[in-house]
């Protein structure tokens, strides 16, 4: 980053250099054709009072520690020389960026984590010391080397000491959000005020990824800041917890029924995809599921079926289009609560509360197929759950619900299939089998010849439950008989 900033004139500059070589060992430059060992003159007897080190190595990605620098020199040379091409190269890096032939006036060295290094040479070191306490004890305590995890933001840091408010925020902008965090982290430890407050200002305003909210998040929880600002970003990572746990629970019930009271069916198909994949246990959204509201779904449920009642009184002699639309609005809402509760494993209170509507049976039977088909929908669904095993009920549960939407399946077999909807009618076939099979095998008799009698008859309209048939058959004579006879 530091090449493409436009640098100005001022009071102080820097460079970033590799760093000299050490005259006590071989090191190694590479040339475009070959490499090739140069060998210094013996060096004198090393300084016998080595540097003082500050009192602490913080290993985190911007964070920055002293390290030896008699040991650092000779290492970084090796590195750096060896891996910046021409000596034309490191000659065009080590310029200074002042016009004026001015002698360093404080250096330091700083080695990163990956081995790469730089020279990093001052000539006004007050303007370090005004800006930032690390570097003021740095130059006190007369540390001339440091390792950092990552040079080129470490490098960046110090560039943007010298440009003002309005130059800083237009280069971290440049750079996006990510760096922006990097950035904010190397200030942290730097102890750079107004180029924390300028990094937190800039990603305050700025959206974020999911990878960069988790990253901030981070962030904040190993480093704590004092600036008001940060309050507003911390808002915008965690809602406070009292309003979570009261809100979290009915959030996604008050979609739901939002979506429930809709009257665009566009928009309620789109929002129902968006809300299944919210909820949806392979969603990227996955939450903790056991937090929705049971009672509030159930509740949703009950509301659906006292419109279908209120519906199916109203005194119409013909089927209008507006009651069936109606109709079929508050059916499709019901399939939808009981999908969301069986994937909740909340949906065997819902296999009671359907076979508990006497009351829907009854005007089932008085309307055209037109109207009350649409009510087998929701049998459609229970069936289909109950045959794979996915609604652990009681038997009675079973019977009930048997006993009272067996028969308007049957007779409503036939407008589903002209109007599937998507169903599929060998598994509903399957499956509806399936089911009755969990009951006693006297109450599958009566089903069985109920069904046997409107198979008989209709032929294709009824559903075709032969497989199923044949087992209770087995079971009920074949096996028994010869249990009989080995007895």
């Amino acid at each position: 980053m530091a090449a493409h900033h436009r640098r100005r004139a001022s009071t102080w500059c820097c460079s970033f250099s590799p760093p000299p070589a050490s005259p006590d060992r071989k090191i190694p430059v590479k040339s475009p054709a070959h490499s090739t060992n140069l060998n210094p003159s013996p060096s004198p007897n090393p300084n016998p009072n080595p540097r003082p080190f500050l009192s602490r190595r913080i290993l985190s990605p911007g964070r920055v520690s002293p390290i030896d620098s008699d040991q650092m020199a000779t290492d970084l040379v090796a590195v750096v020389v060896d891996s910046t091409s021409t000596p034309a190269c490191i000659e065009e890096s080590s310029l200074l960026v002042s016009e004026e032939e001015v002698c360093a006036d404080f250096k330091f060295e700083v080695k990163g984590k990956d081995g790469r290094g730089v020279l990093v040479e001052l000539m006004d070191r007050g303007v370090l010391c005004e800006n930032s306490v690390f570097f003021k004890g740095l130059i006190e305590n007369d540390t001339t080397a440091i390792e950092v995890d990552n040079v080129d933001l470490f490098k960046d840091a110090i560039e943007l000491i010298e440009f003002s408010e309005k130059d800083f925020m237009r280069s971290i902008v440049k750079n996006g959000v990510s760096h922006a965090i990097d950035l904010l982290e190397v200030m942290c430890t730097i102890k750079y005020e107004r180029g924390i407050t300028s990094c937190l200002k800039y990603i305050e305003a700025a959206p974020w990824t999911e990878n960069e909210e988790e990253k901030l998040k981070i962030l904040f929880s190993k480093i704590k800041l004092e600036q008001p600002i940060v309050d507003d970003i911390v808002l915008r990572l965690n809602q406070k917890p009292d309003f979570a746990s009261s809100a979290e629970g009915d959030l996604a019930v008050n979609l739901i029924r939002q979506i429930a009271n809709s009257s665009n069916s566009i928009a309620r198909k789109d929002m129902q995809s968006l809300v299944n994949s919210i909820l949806c246990e392979s969603s990227v959204y996955q939450k903790d599921h056991t937090r929705i509201n049971r009672d509030s779904l159930y509740q949703l449920c009950n509301s659906c079926l006292n419109s279908l009642k209120d519906l199916f009184k109203e005194e119409i002699s013909v089927s209008t289009k507006p009651l069936i639309e109606r109709v079929s609005t508050q059916v499709e809402n019901l399939t939808w609560l009981f999908e969301i509760l069986l994937k909740n494993n909340m949906a065997e209170e819902f296999v009671d509360l359907w076979g508990n509507q006497e009351e829907l049976v009854k005007s089932h039977e008085r309307y055209s197929p037109m109207v009350r088909y649409e009510l087998s929908r929701v049998s459609v669904c229970v069936f289909i759950a109950l045959g794979k095993g996915k609604l652990q009920c009681k038997g009675n549960a079973r019977l009930r619900v048997f006993n009272t939407w067996f028969r308007p399946i049957l007779l409503d077999f036939g407008w589903l299939k002209r109007c599937p909807k998507g169903l599929d009618f060998r598994m509903f076939e399957e499956t509806l089998g399936k089911a009755l099979l969990t009951l006693p095998l006297v109450q599958q008799q009566r089903l069985f010849e109920e069904w046997f009698n409107f198979f008989s008859v209709k032929g294709t309209e009824c559903p075709n439950l032969s497989t199923a048939f044949q087992v209770w058959w087995r079971r009920s004579f074949v096996r028994s008989v010869s249990m009989q006879v080995g007895d």
